[in-house]
């Protein structure tokens, strides 16, 4: 009886209009769901002007996703979410370019940021900074995240690696500056798939060896030295800007799906009047088709030429 009567006088609170709040009489597992389906971590914290009973309840998600909040509030956000058990699913961070120090922030401020989020432990980290970051070149420090199976980070300029990733199966790094990539996949024992989008370096050299991978994706590389040695990959997608001394090797011998594009810039190989300009590999999409080599080449004259060559690998 009194339990009922309880819920019945929680129910009966009054709303924002003066009416009965039935909506925060809901269960706490329910109002969670609600929270969860804004999609945003600020928006969710917003409705404890509601009522008593939503205030700081958006700490409990366990997926979140910060967008549009300034970077020096963000590490104050990560402080206030409940630490695990239960361990944060998804963790996304999308630091906006409004309110942007003029120089960006000290690395170390970053640096610090990823540590208050590895101790949340996600099993999914998403990190992304503005393009025009201008954020300093000093190392910033990728911490453990030991229970992520997927991080994505982009436009960050150095990342150095700070420690193991031994469940990470996913990583996709786009525009940053990986300080030594082969020490960091040696981090990464499990890693099945790999995405390198405009992965910047001093030496131009793309080290990727990897006993577990899977999957390798390059795009938009610049790029005078490839070595790619992953013994259980099995489909490989590369577009890069080649250098005249260009250097590329791969050793993946299960490897079944190729596609790939090398692009020969400022006219650096002939073969007498012609310059290589672009070299692209496709093997067959079904059974029944054909692996393709295509060849393009122009003259001093302007004259273009190209050569589209099917046939069967042995």
């Amino acid at each position: 009886m009194q339990l009922g009567t309880r819920r019945r006088r929680r129910s009966s609170e009054p709303g924002p209009a003066g009416g009965a709040d039935y909506l925060s009489a809901l269960p706490e597992d329910l109002l969670l769901l609600v929270l969860a389906r804004l999609g945003c971590a600020a928006a969710a914290a917003r409705t404890g002007l509601l009522s008593r009973r939503w205030r700081g309840l958006w700490a409990r998600l366990r997926d979140l996703s910060f967008r549009g909040l300034a970077f020096p509030s963000l590490q104050a956000a990560l402080g206030r979410v409940s630490r695990p058990p239960p361990a944060v699913s998804l963790l996304e961070i999308h630091v906006p370019s409004q309110n942007w120090p003029e120089d960006g922030p000290a690395a170390g401020a970053v640096t610090s940021l990823l540590r208050a989020a590895a101790l949340l432990a996600p099993e999914k980290l998403v990190f992304t900074f503005p393009l025009d970051s201008h954020l300093s070149y000093a190392g910033v420090d990728l911490p453990c995240f030991h229970r992520a199976t997927s991080i994505v980070l982009e436009w960050i300029p150095f990342v150095l690696a700070g420690g193991e990733y031994p469940a990470l199966q996913t990583l996709s790094i786009r525009g940053c500056e990986v300080d030594d990539l082969g020490a960091l996949l040696s981090l990464c024992p499990h890693l099945r798939a790999l995405r390198l989008i405009w992965l910047g370096g001093d030496d131009d050299r793309t080290t990727v060896h990897s006993t577990s991978l899977q999957e390798l994706v390059m795009e938009a590389m610049w790029a005078r030295r490839v070595d790619i040695v992953a013994p259980m990959l099995k489909q490989l997608t590369v577009s890069l800007h080649a250098y005249e001394q260009a250097s590329i090797s791969i050793l993946a011998p299960m490897v079944e799906k190729v596609s790939w594009q090398c692009l020969y810039q400022n006219r650096t190989i002939w073969f007498g009047l012609w310059c290589l300009e672009k070299l692209s590999l496709q093997t067959a999409e079904a059974q029944e088709q054909l692996p393709s080599l295509h060849i393009h080449a122009c003259s001093v004259c302007g004259l273009s030429w190209s050569i589209y060559w099917n046939s069967r690998l042995n």
